[in-house]
């Protein structure tokens, strides 16, 4: 019997392993479909993310565009034109908010009957007494007059707008 040199048993081994590593004539293996679908709905999903992202940050930029103009609205329309005569008695002055409270709710609100209005108009005229500034009461008189479609639900905004103008005067 011949006598097998330890080294080749280990050279035979090594051969036999390298093969499938260096001659690997197939091609790779096919992509897990579950993977890439998996892949395909994430990349749809972030995609919708995003656009709603989108949609949200315009919708806000709007509604933050509304409030500025209606800001600005509001500051053009709470000043007394010039030459206007205001009432040296509050009662009078008081009397014509009344007046312009009337016609905004005649011409935004005109389902709503004259009795129904009462409470309304009594506790508007008890403020505008109570607050006894005529420069402020012309002022909201005017603002309910010039009231648009897009001031229509900001009229509460208009009391403080004149008083931060007139009140000191």
């Amino acid at each position: 019997m011949s006598k097998i040199s330890p080294v080749f048993p280990s050279l035979s081994l090594a051969f036999v392993l390298a093969l499938p590593l260096g001659c690997d004539s197939k091609a790779a293996p096919a992509a897990d479909p579950k993977a890439d679908a998996k892949a395909q709905e994430d990349a749809e999903a972030k995609a919708r993310i995003e656009k709603r992202k989108q949609e949200r940050e315009a919708k806000e930029a709007a509604a933050k565009k509304e409030a500025e103009d209606i800001t600005a609205k509001i500051q053009q329309i709470t000043v007394i034109p010039d030459g206007t005569k205001i009432p040296k008695k509050i009662g009078e002055a008081c009397e014509q908010v009344v007046a312009a409270q009337t016609g905004f709710m005649k011409k935004f609100h005109p389902q709503i009957e004259d009795a129904a209005l009462t409470t309304q108009l009594g506790l508007l005229r008890k403020q505008c007494t109570d607050m006894n500034k005529p420069k402020v009461a012309i002022c909201q008189k005017f603002a309910l007059e010039a009231t648009d479609e897009l001031l229509q639900k900001s009229i509460n905004e208009y009391l403080p707008a004149c008083m931060a103008k007139y009140d000191k005067e």
